[in-house]
């Protein structure tokens, strides 16, 4: 392709086959991936370009690229999983291939990198569980990815995780249609790559291990001046610990990435889904400590509210366990006119207006309840209430009610009844100063 081919901006008599070609998305030596449009299904694509050299000398690069765009097309055509690119159609000419795939949306886990984007703990074990997740899919159709590296993760708006170019995967139980020689990314290349091995599933498990490494520390698993330096070290050296980083969680992390690397393929995760319940342990053990810190945090703060200041350290403990905690935007309904809600609020933090009749009657604010009519009746709401600041509540449903002590039930009507009683004296001092 010529410079001035990658110049020129793409016009609308630009297809490939049906394909009507959008933008360049990346652009290779021999390679280009563009964005582009399928006029039948109305949908978005991403089409892989192959574009052979012209040279003689160009012959053997011709040839792995013809073998790399039948691998792929044969080991992605046949996974279909939410973790991993889908292919939709592919094509073959003299000078070139083309693989039509799902278009994603989405950034690769290298530009997250590289632009230092915050990665919390909790967020990269999300992506390797994922991960793993499409590669023990993947590993039991026969395919090895054979070149895991953050390039090739793609994460999407709302999270999601997609693996894309198996163009160098290999189809076990098939012969390699490549010839002798290294094939994949040096830096996360396990060592039976570097020594031109058998490849297996242990192979791609090694590289998500670097990758979770590379994530956690924000630097390389290995310091050297070159990439032989780093293939040496890779055969004969240990990465330094996530401690030595700062990492948080080290201490149960720190034996998943020791298994993820060992030099020896069986002596790493037996399977990916090995690796994936190893990390979904570890992000369990993260959930269930921060839970406990969120929920002290929220029995302090609401244990400084009106409501609860006749309620004991225990009533409060077990109130605090069985309400569900919201968080409103400003401007979001919270109870309707009208409706059935049998649920009661304690506003912990922020203010909420009250309506009647579309009419504003009231502000609520922190340790203020509503709800109680509809909890105890089983009555209609006659007014509306709005959060007119972002709004931190406690909801209690008439299950949790049921599933009170009878010492916190007690308490619990006690305080329901004042702050009643509280309400209509309140309103009876509203109504005679505007009388």
């Amino acid at each position: 392709m010529s410079d001035r081919r990658k110049r020129r901006s793409l016009s609308s008599r630009d297809r490939i086959g049906k394909y009507q070609l959008d933008k360049i998305i990346h652009q290779g030596k021999y390679r280009t991936i563009y964005k582009a449009h399928d006029p039948f299904l109305e949908r978005d694509v991403a089409i892989k370009v192959s574009q052979f050299p012209d040279d003689q000398d160009g012959e053997e690069n011709s040839q792995q690229l013809r073998n790399s765009f039948f691998l792929e097309t044969r080991a992605v055509g046949q996974l279909q999983h939410p973790n991993i690119v889908s292919v939709y159609d592919a094509g073959v000419g003299d000078r070139q291939t083309f693989i039509v795939m799902e278009y994603i949306d989405a950034k690769s886990l290298a530009s997250m990198m590289n632009a230092k984007e915050e990665i919390p703990v909790s967020k990269a074990i999300d992506i390797i569980f994922k991960c793993c997740k499409a590669l023990e899919y993947a590993h039991s159709k026969n395919v090895v990815h054979r070149d895991i590296k953050p390039a090739n993760i793609l994460i999407t708006e709302d999270g999601n995780v997609k693996i894309v170019d198996f163009g160098i995967a290999k189809v076990r139980n098939e012969i390699d249609t490549f010839s002798s020689g290294l094939f994949g990314s040096p830096l996360y290349m396990a060592p039976e790559q570097i020594e031109e091995q058998e490849v297996g599933p242990g192979t791609d498990l090694y590289a998500l291990g670097v990758v979770l490494y590379e994530l956690l520390t924000g630097g390389k698993i290995f310091e050297a001046d070159n990439v032989h330096t780093h293939m040496y070290k890779i055969l004969n050296e240990k990465p330094k610990s996530l401690s030595s980083y700062g990492v948080e969680y080290a201490e149960k992390i720190q034996p998943i990435i020791d298994q993820a690397l060992e030099k020896q393929s069986d002596q790493r995760y037996p399977a990916a889904a090995d690796f994936a319940a190893a990390i979904r342990s570890v992000d369990i053990a993260l959930r269930y400590e921060e839970a406990e810190i969120i929920k002290r945090v929220n029995a302090d703060q609401a244990g400084t509210l009106g409501f609860f200041k006749e309620f004991s350290q225990k009533q409060l403990s077990e109130f605090v366990d069985l309400a569900t905690w919201l968080r409103i935007s400003n401007g979001e309904t919270i109870l309707s006119a009208g409706e059935i809600d049998q649920t009661f609020y304690v506003i912990v933090g922020g203010k909420a207006i009250v309506y009647k009749s579309n009419e504003p009657v009231k502000t609520l604010s922190e340790g203020d309840c509503f709800g109680e009519i509809g909890l105890l009746r089983n009555e209609n709401s006659n007014t509306s209430i709005m959060a007119s600041t972002d709004i931190l509540l406690m909801k209690l449903t008439t299950t949790d009610l049921n599933k009170m002590s009878t010492d916190l039930q007690a308490q619990f009507y006690k305080s329901v009844a004042h702050s009643m009683v509280k309400r209509l004296a309140d309103h009876k001092i509203t109504a005679d100063k505007a009388a």
